[in-house]
């Protein structure tokens, strides 16, 4: 876990440099480009995903590690945790599969 506190915000930010050098250098940031639209959506895609895996997500697993370290544990507190580690993972799911859609348009197109 505390190998993931530097490792997830890194490649969050690499990877949202390298998406958007990839659409500059192919010229998809152009407003005039056909696919235009797809890049901005997965921008959008993209960053809500940051948003929560960082925001809510990363916290939400940091308090369990935090929690179970405790000589009592509150298992209401990490079941409480976990109930929104499971519906954020929920979320990063459904836009997991939203990538892999623009990203098929994109290639495609």
């Amino acid at each position: 876990m505390p190998k993931m506190l530097l490792l997830m915000p890194t490649l969050v930010i690499v990877t949202l440099t390298a998406g958007f050098q990839l659409a500059r250098l192919t010229g998809n940031l152009s407003t005039a480009a056909p696919l235009h639209g797809w890049v901005v959506a997965s921008f959008v895609v993209v960053g809500l995903l940051s948003v929560v895996a960082i925001g809510i997500l990363e916290p939400a697993n940091l308090a369990v590690l935090f929690e179970l370290r405790k000589p009592k544990p509150d298992g209401e507190l990490i079941g409480r945790l976990m109930r929104r580690f499971v519906m954020t993972a929920g979320i990063i799911g459904a836009g997991q599969v939203a990538t892999l859609v623009i990203m098929t348009k994109l290639a495609s197109g």
